[in-house]
């Protein structure tokens, strides 16, 4: 009945199939799930607590509480925070360092794995999305004195 079609469920069966359809091994599968339902959970919730906060005041005599600047750059953190989720989930899955391929190549498993989330939750611009992802995690590595190259921490 109910049960089986709350949208907890749903997301799980989604995720389930997206992690078989990339081939992460059979042990990792589990694991992984756990990864990425919490982040697309706190995904969703902080997605739409924010365009709450966004939605015009009607009625007369109400004020904005609090005055939220407008614009992609409300939404990069939320982002930047999935993708570092479905890289951890990718690492966490496959041991390995994920490849995100140039534009002019064929898209690399992680890509395609990658998308397949982020489209599902109205992300589009997905290499835009991944080459942003790449230069933050770098900043950050590197503001907290990790030296990378080539995306991988040395």
């Amino acid at each position: 009945g109910k049960l089986l079609s709350s949208p907890m469920t749903q997301l799980r069966r989604q995720l389930h199939a997206k992690i078989a359809k990339a081939k992460f091994p059979f042990g990792q599968r589990q694991r992984v799930e756990e990864i990425l339902v919490q982040a697309v959970c706190h995904f969703r919730i902080y997605r739409n607590r924010q365009q709450k906060n966004l939605a015009p005041i009607s009625g007369r005599f109400q004020f904005r509480k609090q005055v939220q600047k407008r614009g992609p750059k409300d939404k990069k953190d939320i982002r930047m925070y999935l993708l570092s989720q479905i890289h951890y989930a990718w690492v966490v899955g496959f041991q390995a360092y994920p490849n995100i391929n140039n534009k002019d190549y064929a898209d690399s498993p992680f890509v395609i794995f990658a998308e397949s989330i982020l489209l599902s939750e109205g992300v589009a611009r997905i290499h835009t999305n991944l080459e942003e992802f790449r230069s933050y995690r770098k900043k950050q590595l590197e503001a907290s004195g990790f030296k990378v190259v080539r995306g991988k921490v040395r």
